[in-house]
Formats: structure tokens, C-alpha cells, sequence
């Protein structure tokens, strides 16, 4: 035991209660740098702060402006607390900007990144051109107790002179980002072979980022053809009515490639290479049943996981038709082709098509597409089939 409670108490209070350690980290306060990187397909404005990393602003198609710091070295630590706010340089003593910024921290392996956007990021272009200085203070914690409290601050100094070339590659910034160009799908309706008007936009876009963007290329490939190779013969001149249309608005055919098959490489991150789908309904019409079943295979969910995606991109219903062999009664005959085709209709459904786009019909044995007296011909007899608006 310790002779002197008293001390010790006031020892383990101190402890407790002292200051967490402070670390400050800026540019030269009279000659800090700004440098600006642009493109058409992005804007950035960079100053480099010393021992630490950088602050940026960043700027892409289609996205919201981006403001923040980069640390490049992670010592293991884990941010916490983080907030913006604008303080005078130092030179100056009144404080004109007291409002704080919510700050949205990315904590990497190597890094971090500590960011405000949009109308928060845009806000600090006004803060840095009335020359404060934007401070990011927050505290460093391992294993989940507080370390140090770190202090960045952006200089204003030399600001005006590098946003202006900053709003210059604004002014000229595409309207659209790859990311969002990338995997679109052509929709062709049954049979045929034609693009839709409503996909003329798009090629319009597609090509026009590409003349910016000489290094990027294109590829066509099927969405159906995972199921086999039932719709290759109208895949290709689908493929060849969207590469004319590519071609006709000025984009060189040779960069531009046809793949049979499914390409399945994530793209998300590929700024060198565009993938379009073309997605037909041809081979996704005929579904059979084994006789007395009612049970949907694994390879038949997957191709009505096709058709319910095929779905959502249309405005008229599907048609559900029915039809079994004449085997049986005619009552009972109508009854197992009214449920087959609810068993669709349901499974439809439980991935997302809404009930008053699906319509079920059942024929019983009256519309055959084979002879009822072999075996072979009643199996073709018991199907589903789908029909697709055109």
C-alpha cells in the first residue's frame, strides 16, 4: 500500500488531466505555393505542406467539389475529433470566420485524408481568397486513447493567382465522368436490331468524351449470352447497329471492339476502357417444366434474374403465357399452367418487378406447339412463355 494516498491521488490526476501533446503543421507562412493540375477530366489545386502532405482542391465530372487535407504518412494512428474552421492569417487578429465544418475523415493504411464538400468545399475558395487561413484540427488516437492534437492550416498566400487557372479548367471540365458512362446498357426490344432513339444521347456522350480522351477504348459485349449462346445470332448485328451509330457521330472504328461472350474484369476504376452492353429478351422467352413439376432450376432463376432486370428498364408489362401437354383434364390442365405461371410471376417479383407490370395467362393444352402423342412433343407443350412488349 502507499504510505501517502493523498499524493498518489494527486499524481494519477495530473496524469489524467495533462495536456494532450501538440502538433502544428502549415506552408511558409509569407511564400507558400499553390500549383494547379488540369485536364478535362479533372481540376486540382495543390499546395504542399512540409513533414506532412498536402491540402487540395479537387474537382471531377459530375462530382461535388472537394477540399481537404492529405497526410502521406500513416503512423498507425487513428483520427479522430476532426474539424475545419477559417482563422486569420497570422498577421491579423480579428477573427471573421467562427463557424466550424463537418469534416469527413477516410482513414487508409498509409494515409488519411480529412475532407468537407460541396457547399462546405466551395465555401473555403471565399475563405482563402479573403485571405484567412482554413485550420483542420483533430486528434490522433491509438488503440483508441487520445495521442496528440494535430493543427493543419492552408495558407492563403499566392491563392488568388492559382484559382484563377483553377477556374479556367472549370470553365472547359467535361459534363460527365467515365465512372458514369461506364457498364451502360443498350436495350433492344425483341427482334430487334435497331438502337432506341432514347440511346442516341448516349452514344452522343460516349463519343464526345472519347475525342477528349484519345487513350480510351470501347468494348460491346452481350448481357445474355451468360446464359449460352441462344440470342449470338442477333447479338452481333446489334453490336454492329451500335459501333455504326458510334462511327456516324466521328468516333474511328478501330477503337471500338465487338467481344463475343461476357467480359467480366471489374472496369470501376479503368479509365482506359469503356464497356456498353447490348441486352435483348430473344433468349430469355422459353422456360419448360418436367411433367407434374412446378419447380423453377437454378439455371431457370438465373435467366429470370435476366428478365426481371430486362424489366425494370421497361414502361409496358410482360406477358406471362402458360401452356402444358394435353395429358391430362382439361380443368386440372388449366389449373397447373395458371400456377407455373404464378410461380413466375412471384419469383419476378421477389427481385423487383413491380405486379402490375407482370400478367399471367393460362392455356391449358389449348395452343400445342407439337404433336401430344410422342413423348418429346408434350414436353415442348409444357412451357412458359414470355412475351415482351415490342
Amino acid at each position: 500500500m502507499f504510505k501517502y494516498p493523498l499524493t498518489f491521488l494527486f499524481v494519477c490526476l495530473f496524469i489524467m488531466q495533462r495536456p494532450l501533446l501538440a502538433v502544428e503543421y502549415s506552408a511558409d507562412i509569407l511564400d507558400a505555393f499553390w500549383e494547379t493540375k488540369s485536364s478535362k477530366a479533372a481540376c486540382d489545386l495543390i499546395q504542399a505542406i512540409p513533414n506532412y502532405g498536402e491540402a487540395f482542391f479537387s474537382l471531377r465530372p459530375a462530382e461535388p467539389l472537394q477540399f481537404g487535407v492529405y497526410q502521406a504518412r500513416n503512423q498507425g494512428f487513428v483520427v479522430s475529433k476532426a474539424s475545419l474552421s477559417a482563422l486569420p492569417a497570422p498577421w491579423r487578429h480579428e477573427f471573421t470566420h467562427l463557424k466550424n465544418y463537418p469534416v469527413y475523415i477516410e482513414q487508409r493504411p498509409q494515409s488519411q485524408y480529412l475532407s468537407v464538400f460541396g457547399v462546405d468545399a466551395e465555401a473555403m475558395i471565399n475563405v482563402l481568397l479573403s485571405t484567412d487561413f482554413p485550420t483542420f484540427t483533430y486528434v490522433n488516437t491509438y488503440q483508441e486513447k487520445p495521442v496528440e492534437q494535430v493543427k493543419v492550416t492552408v495558407s492563403a498566400v499566392n491563392f488568388p493567382a492559382a484559382y484563377t487557372q483553377f477556374v479556367a479548367c472549370r470553365q472547359q471540365l467535361l459534363p460527365y465522368a467515365m465512372a458514369s458512362l461506364q457498364d451502360k446498357v443498350f436495350y433492344f426490344s425483341e427482334t430487334s436490331r435497331q438502337v432506341n432513339k432514347q440511346d442516341f444521347a448516349l452514344v452522343e456522350k460516349i463519343v464526345q468524351y472519347m475525342q477528349v480522351m484519345q487513350d480510351t477504348n470501347l468494348v460491346i459485349v452481350s448481357d445474355t449470352q451468360s446464359i449460352g449462346n441462344a440470342d449470338a445470332k442477333l447479338f452481333q448485328p446489334r453490336a454492329k447497329s451500335i459501333v455504326d451509330l458510334l462511327v456516324r457521330q466521328g468516333l474511328n472504328k478501330s477503337r471500338i471492339t465487338v467481344q463475343s461472350g461476357v467480359l467480366s474484369t471489374d472496369l470501376g476504376s479503368n479509365d482506359k476502357i469503356f464497356r456498353v452492353h447490348v441486352f435483348g429478351p430473344d433468349a430469355l422467352k422459353m422456360f419448360w417444366f418436367n411433367k407434374g413439376s412446378f419447380h423453377l432450376t437454378t439455371k431457370e432463376k438465373q435467366r429470370l434474374d435476366l428478365v426481371a432486370q430486362y424489366m425494370q428498364h421497361q414502361t409496358q408489362a410482360l406477358v406471362i403465357n402458360s401452356h402444358t401437354d394435353a395429358m391430362g383434364q382439361k380443368v386440372i390442365n388449366h389449373e397447373v399452367t395458371q400456377k407455373r405461371g404464378e410461380i413466375i410471376k412471384r419469383y419476378l417479383q421477389a427481385q423487383g418487378v413491380p405486379e402490375d407490370k407482370l400478367i399471367v395467362r393460362a392455356y391449358g393444352a389449348k395452343k400445342p406447339v407439337a404433336s401430344n402423342r410422342t413423348r418429346a412433343g408434350q414436353a415442348k407443350n409444357r412451357r412458359v412463355e414470355l412475351s415482351f412488349a415490342r
